[in-house]
């Protein structure tokens, strides 16, 4: 089956569930991928020191361009705090809201 429209905003369990599609190999099944990510903490059932933490999230970005998604849209909200990784920072935000649309989706029917 097909998913024309996939919105994720689990409050930082975004990216296991992103894992998950992933290693479940169902991102070809999906044509829009909208992405609701927190930066404030390493998020649910992912661990390691800052650097690790980091290099997962840019690997599992890494792998949604490697399945021919493109990013098309980003978001910061600027009500959101100002944390990234518990640390507060001036520059940067928590909350992100991404879009990514499959350039390979041919939709069935």
């Amino acid at each position: 089956s097909q998913v024309d429209v996939l919105k994720v905003d689990l409050e930082s369990a975004e990216w296991k569930i992103l894992e998950n599609l992933i290693l479940e190999q169902v991102l070809d099944s999906i044509g829009l991928l909208l992405l609701e990510l927190h930066l404030h903490w390493a998020g649910f059932e992912v661990g390691g020191d800052e650097p690790s933490v980091v290099r997962y999230w840019f690997s599992l970005l890494r792998e949604l361009e490697r399945a021919h998604f493109r990013l098309y849209h980003s978001y910061s909200d600027p009500t959101k705090p100002r944390l990234f990784l518990h640390r507060n920072l001036q520059n940067a935000s928590s909350s992100f809201v991404l879009g990514w649309v499959n350039t390979q989706f041919v939709p069935q029917g």
